[in-house]
């Protein structure tokens, strides 16, 4: 939706409902559904049917009776630690080692500056992009998962190694065993590319309703 983009996807909306489509534009946050992930996203709804509804969330930050909480990285991660998880090129070597593994979980470079009260500042806060020596978090979902990180572009586990591909696909919500082509970059690629899959199936149930809901009519 940034200005730079949104004529692409007014076209694709202006073509589907051209077509005979009843439309609907959804912004929606992984986490409302379930994705231990903080992960906007756009989608357009289609049916030539009805105009679709939005889906509801399935799960909130802050919960009431009978409803789920945001899934966090801990809860999608910590079964993963097992050896044999080990993808063997996991420990993180380099100019900014040592600063990675002195950041705490949650913070990123910003904890080397002396906006955070560090008393040998290396960095000066809004001097670096925001993911630079990030660390998840285990009692919050993860940030957004990049298609292209770069050596030092989170996030990383809060223990301060990289993440599995396991891992990467857990907080996407592929299912276990899921299979991704090509070396580790291209595997990221793919996985960080992707709409997290709980997401994306509310999302066509949404599509689908709309088909049930008119012939329930009918």
């Amino acid at each position: 939706m940034h200005p730079r983009n949104k004529h692409v996807f007014e076209a694709l909306r202006t073509d589907a409902e051209a077509a005979g489509y009843f439309t609907r534009t959804v912004v929606a946050m992984a986490t409302d559904f379930g994705a231990p992930q903080a992960r906007q996203r756009v989608f357009l709804l289609g049916s030539r049917e009805a105009q679709p509804e939005a889906p509801a969330a399935t799960h909130f930050k802050a919960p009431t009776d009978g409803q789920l909480p945001w899934v966090t990285s801990g809860d999608a991660l910590r079964r993963f630690e097992g050896e044999e998880y080990s993808e063997g090129n996991e420990e993180v070597t380099g100019t900014w080692a040592s600063h990675l593994k002195d950041v705490p979980p949650g913070m990123n470079y910003k904890f080397h500056t002396s906006w955070a009260g560090h008393q040998n500042p290396t960095f000066e806060t809004e001097t670096r992009y925001w993911n630079f020596l990030l660390k998840l978090d285990p009692e919050r979902p993860s940030w957004t998962i990049p298609a292209s990180p770069g050596p030092w572009t989170g996030p990383f586990h809060w223990s301060g190694r990289r993440l599995r591909i396991s891992e990467l696909a857990a907080l996407q919500t592929f299912p276990d065993g899921y299979h991704f082509s090509g070396p580790r970059r291209e595997q990221v690629r793919q996985i960080g590319n992707a709409v997290p899959s709980v997401m994306a199936e509310q999302m066509v149930l949404a599509a689908m309703n709309s088909l049930s809901a008119k012939r329930s009519v009918a």
